[in-house]
């Protein structure tokens, strides 16, 4: 027979349960996004960007399974939160250069580092034809970015004047669908730029 306090014990159990199982939903698959800053960088002094390179300097050169849309979409996505948070495209003199990369695993005979500038990697930017050439200063916390999982979304601001990067904010693993559609990206940039005003 079951007692009222047996009752009353199974029924902790399973609302315990229940908790650490919503817990569990509520927070798996999460990506989160993370920001690091140079100590000279200024942020709040920012207000207007240009693109790094408004062309790529080489041929686009895509991996199967990676789409040349998702380009188009990051770009869109990027100005467009910029502009949200206060930022003015600028046709000369910008306050920042912004550039992306999105990490992928390419075989070995393709990440070879004399292909790249120092602290790049093969990339979805480097699919596209984009060669960055900006410094990092031993910036606090800097990876370079073959050292990211694949699917990382990484997002550049850097100093017009010295080429040296001033900002970095990534979400590791946000596009882990290189034909992803354009909410899905949306939703990834608007989770980095928000770091923007974290530092």
């Amino acid at each position: 027979m079951i007692t009222a306090t047996n009752r009353l014990i199974v029924l902790l159990c399973l609302m315990m349960c229940s908790i650490g199982l919503n817990s569990c939903v509520t927070t798996s698959g999460a990506v989160g996004a993370s920001a690091i800053k140079a100590p000279y960088a200024r942020m709040e002094t920012y207000k207007t960007y240009a693109w790094f390179q408004q062309q790529p300097v080489a041929e686009a050169d895509y991996d199967k399974g990676f789409n040349e849309n998702l380009d188009m979409h990051i770009r869109r996505a990027v100005e467009e939160e910029l502009e949200e948070r206060g930022y003015r495209k600028a046709e000369r003199n910008p306050d920042v250069l912004v550039a992306y990369d999105v990490s992928v695993s390419v075989p070995e005979e393709k990440d070879k580092p004399e292909n790249f500038s120092t602290g790049f990697g093969y990339s979805y930017g480097y699919m596209r034809g984009y060669r960055y050439n900006y410094g990092n200063a031993d910036m606090p916390g800097y990876r370079s970015v073959d050292l990211f999982k694949q699917g990382t979304l990484i997002i550049d601001l850097i100093s017009p004047q010295s080429k040296m990067l001033l900002w970095r904010g990534w979400a590791e693993g946000g596009i882990n669908n290189f034909k992803a559609g354009y909410k899905q990206v949306r939703n990834q940039v608007e989770e980095v730029l928000g770091k923007l005003e974290s530092l």
